[in-house]
């Protein structure tokens, strides 16, 4: 029996296109990940749990506790990354991408819109 789930594809770096789905619920995160999943090289989604629509991206970053360490870790890792863009629904935290340096460009807006 075959998934409908399409196949992870490599990460690429730099490249590719960050979800931020903190405070997004699942109906949410699902369709973002239909509309941005076909138009980008690779779909990392940032989450505060770990959830059954995650499985659909092609890599996940847990945001959970993490102390100063870790948090300061996660950053440093979106960093590096160098996102193409990044896709932020929700607009809490809003400063999450002032910590982000150099600055992808970022999509505060609907992905309806």
């Amino acid at each position: 029996m075959k998934s409908n789930m399409p196949e992870k594809r490599p990460i690429k770096e730099p490249g590719g296109i960050l979800l931020v789905a903190l405070g997004m619920v699942e109906v949410e995160i699902e369709a973002a990940i239909e509309t941005l999943y076909p138009t980008t090289s690779s779909l990392t989604i940032l989450a505060s749990k770990n959830m059954a629509a995650l499985a659909k991206a092609d890599e996940v970053w847990i945001y959970a506790p993490l102390g100063l360490r870790g948090f300061l870790a996660l950053i440093r890792r979106m960093s590096w990354r160098h996102f193409d863009a990044v896709y932020q629904p929700n607009r809490q935290p809003r400063w999450l991408k002032y910590l982000i340096w150099p600055r992808p460009h970022w999509h505060r807006n609907s992905l309806k819109d």
